[in-house]
């Protein structure tokens, strides 16, 4: 899932974007401070596709079932294609689906969970992103309630899980990188700038460890002048970061900067464009957010993204969570597959 960590002056209740993806997560995270570079992680084979049998629900497999959906907050483009996505779904299922925004305030929590259980459902599809404790939410659900979580899991009342497949997306992503720079500059480069997150480490290993993986699966061997922007997922703080590994790389004209999202992304970008350095620098983010895309397309100093597919996400959820109301096997963990977007593909992944 795309990450923005918001400013350190949003404290508060936005505290809570912490986790999801464009879904804006957390704490704040100081910005820019450049740490040495943590060891390369030994390279394994590169995992497969996750196992996810679900591709979209069977028309009239709901009909008659009412099923609850509390939402994180629609006022996150990234939760609100999920939710579009879950609405779409059930409706090609003929189900009815109750829903509740918790509008990113976890005040409004308590309120959706009486409401939607309230309704007769058959179902609840839980996408409360760490608002509240899931023990807590998970308090609120009547006994014998399947539940399906999105996003995070929610422990105990959830027996699945459907998330983005992080390690598997930076691994996409990195390959593709590696690729261009193999095919470009024979696997010889100044640096690789990796730009990660302090507020959401977990997340950040996953997809940077992902790309280095992915990166070293085509250019074999240890990473060249690793440098690491620790707390680099705002644009702002991205693009302190990639200015100062500027100033210490006169000359170099072939630097490579991967981010865990797009905000660090166009935050490279951005330094680059102000040290007149656009030319040295070459970029991949994380989500292929629609504020991106027309670079993807424009701009070959933008190499790509992995997509992560929030609008895809319904065609997993709906199906499992009819399953798991009719007592059939589910998956613990449905992940949802990624795939790298970059100037050739992102006409036919994303047209317009």
């Amino acid at each position: 899932m795309p990450v923005r960590t918001p400013r350190p002056a949003r404290a508060g209740r936005l505290a809570v974007f912490l986790v999801i993806a464009t879904l804006a997560l957390a704490a704040c995270a100081t910005g820019g401070t450049a740490t040495a570079p943590s060891p390369t992680p030994t390279l394994g084979p590169t995992q497969p596709p996750s196992a996810n049998p679900y591709t979209g629900a069977s028309a009239g497999s709901g009909a008659g079932i009412t099923l609850g959906y509390l939402s994180y907050g629609d006022l996150v483009p990234y939760v609100k294609q999920i939710s579009d996505g879950i609405a779409a779904q059930a409706a090609a299922a003929g189900a009815t689906l109750v829903t509740c925004d918790a509008n990113v305030d976890p005040a409004r929590v308590d309120g959706c969970m009486k409401q939607v259980t309230a309704a007769g459902i058959k179902g609840l599809i839980q996408f409360q992103g760490s608002l509240k404790l899931p023990a807590d939410v998970c308090a609120e659900v009547p006994a014998g309630l399947p539940v399906l979580a999105v996003g995070l899991p929610e422990a105990p009342c959830a027996s699945t899980l459907v998330a983005a497949d992080d390690l598997r997306a930076g691994q996409v992503a990195g390959a593709a990188v590696g690729a261009w720079v193999k095919a470009n500059w024979a696997c010889t480069y100044d640096a690789y700038v990796s730009l990660e997150s302090s507020a959401v480490p977990d997340l950040s290993q996953l997809r940077m460890d992902g790309y280095r993986q992915g990166f070293q699966s085509v250019c074999p061997g240890a990473i060249t002048n690793e440098q690491i922007g620790a707390s680099s997922d705002r644009q702002d703080t991205a693009r302190d970061a990639v200015a100062a590994f500027l100033d210490s790389l006169p000359g170099k004209s072939k630097i490579i900067v991967v981010a865990m999202n797009d905000d660090g992304a166009l935050g490279a970008l951005d330094a680059a464009k102000a040290a007149g350095r656009e030319a040295d620098v070459w970029v991949s983010g994380q989500g292929a957010e629609p504020k991106v895309l027309d670079l993807i397309r424009t701009n070959p100093h933008y190499l790509g993204d992995a997509a992560y597919f929030p609008e895809r996400f319904g065609a997993t959820i709906v199906p499992a969570m009819l399953d798991l109301i009719a007592g059939k096997p589910v998956g613990k963990t449905l992940l949802v597959e990624p795939a790298w977007v970059d100037s050739t593909t992102v006409k036919t992944i994303y047209p317009g």
